[in-house]
């Protein structure tokens, strides 16, 4: 615990110590490039992901504003359509090592680099742009390459009777990663963690498909105020194999979709000036084999519905966002019941996510967030026992909060501050392994920096 305050301390006082060379950072470098636009056109006070309403209709009109990526005459590039992240950083465990003496954050506190990613990004026609990332992380212990977030959108405008409508054709590899807010899985708060900050032991299924399964889908967006959504999502392979890059379905570890998928979004949205609001409703439902490595037979399905509201506040100086998301799911275990995979035929998860942001000039900026997880017991998923094998719960309900503080030193740089606590963790409020270990032990605190460029 000393070692730990002390660390904050030093790192409070490092971070108000540094002042910024160049506040103005860039947004994502290939789009950087393509547009000509600083990160604060595209992100809330340039802090990505988050977005401001031209990053987010950038976005839906296919990433195709700014110049082509080839020349006038398809000779030559007009610019370098590639860009690279890195993220290093340290982290501590409140208690780093379980009542058997096994590390939970192993190497407490040591520097370490968490991951490098390479992104394409582009407008290839005035009608047709891709974003697609390829990472290498780091898995204490090990390295592992995977494919992130793709994109890749096709659209057109039309005006019927004097009004603007936008209809696009969007194939993706994330429930939730072509959304243009900071509410659903793909983008939520937190942005981004220590990979070895802990958390809990469920989530819904729409937010476990990254970079497994693959869509197509068509959206429209009428004057920039109503949008709807309606996407297939199957597993990707064969054809869509490039979107499932470092994903190993034959190990067995993977979610496998059965078939076509049906996924929706609908939400509407206002701007007045500096304010901006919207109140959306999505939705999944998934079949899954209960074995990626055996993809026959009887299928598990899972259906997810929810609500979510972002509130955004862009002052000159000023700048702050507050989101609420809320993620309800039914499951049918048809095939993991009979298998033993699950103690129960039918079981529900619900998440509650409440967050914020306030940016001052574009150089610092705060975070917060409380989160409520939980769900139906289900032994076979979730239990906890005792050193001595009796089981303390079958619970998945685990409920925290997230707390950061960023700085952007440079137009490539930002140094991040951020602290994870628990009230409750896998069911328990207190004595979590049986020997005197609470929630509050899992806590991490992590200093990381990320560059860009």
């Amino acid at each position: 615990m000393k070692t730990r305050l002390a660390w904050l301390t030093s790192s409070l006082i490092l971070l108000g110590f540094i002042v910024s060379v160049s506040p103005d950072a860039h947004a994502l470098p290939s789009f950087a490039r393509q547009t000509g636009q600083r990160c604060s056109s595209c992100h809330v006070g340039g802090n990505w992901p988050q977005l401001t309403p031209w990053g987010r209709f950038f976005k839906l009109s296919g990433y195709t504003a700014g110049k082509s990526l080839f020349g006038d005459k398809g000779i030559g590039l007009n610019y370098v359509p590639v860009g690279m992240f890195g993220q290093f950083g340290a982290t501590w465990a409140s208690q780093p090592n379980n009542s058997q003496g096994q590390p939970v954050v192993s190497p407490n506190g040591s520097v370490s680099a968490y991951e490098f990613t390479g992104e394409v990004g582009t407008k290839l026609t005035d009608f047709l742009g891709v974003f697609y990332e390829y990472t290498v992380g780091n898995t204490f212990p090990g390295w592992k390459g995977s494919g992130g977030p793709a994109d890749v959108r096709a659209v057109h405008f039309f005006h019927p009777g004097g009004q603007e409508l936008l209809v696009g054709i969007d194939s993706n590899n994330t429930p939730t990663v072509q959304d243009v807010w900071n509410t659903l899985p793909s983008w939520g708060y937190p942005f981004y963690t220590s990979p070895q900050a802990l958390s809990g032991p469920a989530s819904p299924m729409i937010s476990s498909l990254g970079g497994q399964a693959a869509s197509v889908g068509v959206y429209a967006f009428l004057n920039r105020h109503v949008y709807a959504e309606v996407s297939m999502y199957r597993v990707a392979t064969n054809f869509f194999r490039w979107m499932s890059a470092g994903t190993s379905f034959a190990g067995g570890g993977a979610n496998y979709l059965d078939g076509y998928n049906p996924y929706w979004r609908v939400y509407w949205t206002e701007q007045h000036g500096p304010h901006v609001l919207m109140v959306g409703t999505s939705g999944m439902h998934s079949t899954v084999y209960p074995n990626s490595a055996a993809p026959t037979g009887p299928t598990n399905t899972f259906t997810d519905y929810g609500f979510d509201s972002q509130y955004e506040y862009l002052g000159d100086s000023n700048k702050a966002s507050v989101r609420f998301s809320y993620l309800y799911e039914n499951q049918s275990w048809n095939a993991g019941f009979p298998q033993g995979a699950s103690s129960t035929p039918n079981g529900n998860i619900q998440s509650l996510n409440l967050n914020g942001t306030y940016t001052l000039h574009d150089r610092w900026i705060f975070n917060a967030g409380f989160f409520v997880n939980n769900g139906s017991n289900n032994a076979a998923l979730y239990a906890v026992t005792s050193p001595s094998g009796s089981q303390l719960t079958a619970s998945p309900n685990t409920t925290g909060y997230t707390l950061e503080l960023d700085r952007n030193l440079t137009q490539n740089l930002k140094l991040t501050m951020q602290y994870n606590g628990f009230y409750k963790f896998n069911g328990l409020t207190s004595n979590i392994d049986g020997m005197g270990r609470t929630p509050g032990d899992n806590n991490t605190l992590g200093l990381s920096l990320f560059m860009a460029f």
